[in-house]
């Protein structure tokens, strides 16, 4: 009985795995050909230059002084934060974050 079970087992195994590796195959390439940054930079260049430009313009010009001081300084001390958060949950053997 035993050998029957062993063998029925080992069937379902083999089972199971058949046509794993190529869905899995398939997969990749799927992620691979949706998620490829360098594809959807060069596809979307003029909109990411336009963008670039009209930011710059708006913090060249567009801005009150004290909006462009608020981000001067208002964006290093939040990275600063983050950066102390992220240790402190790091030192405290946290792997969780509330973010």
């Amino acid at each position: 009985m035993a050998v029957e079970e062993k063998q029925q087992l080992e069937h379902t195994i083999v089972t199971a795995r058949d046509g794993v590796s190529e869905r899995i195959d398939e997969l990749d390439r799927r992620l691979r050909s949706t998620l490829d940054v360098k594809s959807a930079a060069s596809a979307h260049a003029p909109q990411i230059i336009a963008g670039g430009a009209a930011v710059g313009f708006l913090v060249g010009f567009g801005f009150p002084k004290a909006f462009k001081r608020l981000i001067q300084i208002g964006v290093p001390l939040a990275l600063v934060a983050y950066k102390v958060k992220k240790s402190r949950d790091g030192a405290n053997g946290s792997t969780y974050s509330e973010t």
